[in-house]
């Protein structure tokens, strides 16, 4: 069997790797990004292969490409691999593609799930809503900023109908005033675009069954819906709810050693966009009016932890509740029916 790692850039690649039964070892030191150049330096190498690559913005790209070249090529997640603090040696691209090889054959690599393109599709498409609402942000807080820089008493919220009534009224110097005008165009410009994501989110929302699960959950509308089920893609990989929280990254740290064992801040190695979404469900079960479980918890937990400690409770509660819904195919109810009497 050959072993490869494979270093994958925007342009080339570095292979690199060794013959398990002769121990004849293969460099390929910038192989370019070509199907042409490719399937020239694969023609001289022999054959089975088993391929490791990690994972990046044009990763499975290059993997449907280099895929009909290995009888097994996976793909691995970085941090699962390297310890750039302990790692005391040079770093090249030759060495880290000859080091997946090695982890390779030991049998130490773990493959990393991977979406097919209708999921791949949704992802892209709730990312780019999520990235839009954080540049809205972004753009308002600049606009705080400028008024607050000329000394205009900010009376209402941006963003409302009063607000941008207000602006009109707003006077300022003639250069900054120009730079106000180009930020609200930006604004609008991004409100736009947000207003195009949420009508294209709500018309997938509607043919998914586990989307309209999702849905019965109180404070769960299309984009929440959606991003669970694009960032999560297979429920059945995750064994127990522990599992998807870990995922998220909203498992703490544990630091243990003997009989001492004291727990950090999150984690927060996993999927950056389920972690967003389970606590911005928090922030607004937390606000809602609706009687619900998680707003129940809040008010327990209030006169003791810190607001953000209670978010991160609550988007475990939550990831915990969707974990079982979506595996038992179970829509929400609340409060819960009463266990049927035995005659």
């Amino acid at each position: 069997m050959l072993y490869l790692g494979l270093d994958v850039h925007s342009k080339w690649f570095t292979m690199a790797g060794f013959d398990q039964e002769t121990g004849e070892c293969f460099k390929a030191p910038k192989v370019m990004n070509d199907p042409s150049a490719i399937a020239e330096t694969f023609a001289a190498l022999p054959t089975p292969r088993c391929g490791a690559m990690e994972s990046g913005t044009n990763a499975l790209p290059m993997r449907r490409l280099l895929k009909p070249y290995f009888d097994n090529l996976i793909i691995v997640s970085p941090n699962k691999v390297w310890d750039r603090r302990r790692d005391a040696g040079p770093k090249t691209d030759s060495r880290d593609a000859f080091r997946l090889a090695e982890e390779l054959s030991f049998g130490r690599l773990r493959p990393i799930y991977l979406p097919d393109d209708a999921l791949r599709a949704q992802r892209t498409l709730v990312r780019g809503r999520i990235q839009t609402a954080q540049e809205i942000t972004r753009q308002v807080n600049q606009l705080y900023a400028l008024l607050r820089s000329w000394g205009a008493p900010i009376e209402k919220k941006l963003l409302t109908k009063g607000g941008r009534s207000w602006l009109d009224t707003v006077t300022l110097p003639e250069h900054a005033a120009l730079v106000l005008e180009h930020q609200l165009d930006r604004l609008d410009a991004l409100i736009t675009q947000e207003m195009a994501l949420d009508a294209r989110i709500a018309t997938l929302t509607k043919d998914d069954i586990v989307c309209q699960l999702l849905q019965t959950i109180p404070c769960v509308g299309p984009l929440t819906a959606l991003v669970l089920r694009a960032e999560i893609g297979d429920i059945g990989r995750f064994v127990n709810a522990d599992k998807l929280v870990s995922y998220a990254g909203l498992d703490p740290r544990v630091i243990q050693s003997g009989e001492h064992c004291r727990y950090g801040g999150l984690t927060k190695h996993g999927n950056a966009y389920l972690r967003y979404i389970a606590v911005l469900f928090a922030q607004n079960a937390m606000r809602s009016r609706a009687d619900t479980p998680f707003k129940r918890r809040f008010y327990r937990l209030c006169h003791a932890h810190h607001p953000n400690e209670i978010k991160i409770m609550l988007a475990r509660d939550f990831l915990t509740v969707v974990h079982s819904m979506w595996r038992t195919h179970t829509a929400w109810q609340y409060p819960r029916p009463a266990p049927s009497s035995v005659a």
